[in-house]
């Protein structure tokens, strides 16, 4: 009997497997809903250079299985951010997953030749650790366009005083943007500086590029220097004194935060240390304990 479930729980979940991989990559009808929704998005192709056709095909199947649904929900925002293409995303979804599902069964399979365990008990694990190795890739992503957003925003903060110090030496708004950007080489002026220059080719106000990647990139505070800007291009408006006061708010505003944080860190670092002790004298008065009770 053991030998029959160690033989068929396997091939069970290799079949199952391998037809939902043959499923994934049957040619389906395509979702004009889904195309159209994601027109003017991230890109779908892949910007990491050839890839293999497998990988390619497995991460197109899956885009179109499963786009629109809660098994994935494209963070668009943070993927513009930090620089990576869904398909690389959704690859590394694929892998995580698969691992996930295979790791228990071949760990199953090592015990049951060692005779620890039967081979189905590892091997029930599988498909819980396959879904949650699935939605891993979302929280280290989310983790990563958090610290780049943060970054981002102080970048900002300095984009700020540098407009202002252009616009009072008198140059016009669209060179006040650029020579400011022009001036920081961390990645956050990269970014602006790409954006301004695509916008002077294509004859987009310089303000709009600045808007759009604010909207793209989920970083609102830069989308309040394209319209201080907006104002001064379209009204000429004197703005040196807001965007200095808006500069200085931004500052006090990051500092504030980063205050919490450390004070929070602070408090959690001396609760642990008091729970440390707790632990401690436990340990101590244990043997006096129990030499009184016995």
């Amino acid at each position: 009997m053991n030998m029959i479930i160690t033989l068929v729980i396997p091939a069970m979940l290799g079949g199952l497997g391998l037809t939902l991989i043959v499923a994934a990559l049957l040619p389906t009808q395509p979702s004009l809903a889904g195309a159209i929704e994601r027109m003017g998005s991230t890109s779908v192709a892949t910007t990491d250079g050839v890839q293999s056709t497998m990988q390619e095909r497995f991460t197109g199947a899956t885009i179109r299985r499963l786009h629109g649904t809660s098994l994935l929900k494209t963070p668009t925002a943070d993927l513009n951010l930090i620089g990576m293409s869904v398909n690389r995303w959704v690859w590394q979804k694929i892998l995580l997953a698969a691992l996930g599902l295979i790791l228990p069964l071949a760990i199953g399979v090592v015990a049951s030749v060692l005779g620890l365990v039967p081979i189905y008990i590892p091997a029930l694990l599988g498909l819980p650790l396959a879904f949650g190795a699935w939605f891993l890739p979302d929280i280290i992503i989310r983790d990563q366009a958090t610290e780049a957003r943060l970054e981002f925003t102080r970048a900002v903060a300095v984009y700020y005083e540098l407009i202002g110090s252009e616009r009072a030496r008198g140059a016009s708004p669209s060179e006040a943007l650029e020579s400011a950007a022009s001036v920081g080489k961390a990645w956050p002026f990269v970014r602006i500086r790409t954006a301004l220059t695509e916008a002077r080719y294509s004859l987009m106000a310089s303000w709009d590029a600045l808007e759009r990647l604010s909207n793209e990139i989920k970083v609102p505070e830069l989308g309040d220097i394209a319209r201080v800007i907006r104002l001064s291009g379209e009204e000429g408006a004197s703005i040196y004194e807001t965007l200095r006061a808006r500069g200085q708010s931004l500052r006090d505003r990051l500092l504030n935060e980063e205050k919490r944080g450390s004070k929070s860190t602070t408090n959690g670092m001396i609760v642990l240390m008091a729970l440390t002790g707790v632990l401690f004298l436990a340990i101590l008065g244990t043997p006096a304990l129990l030499d009184a009770l016995l």
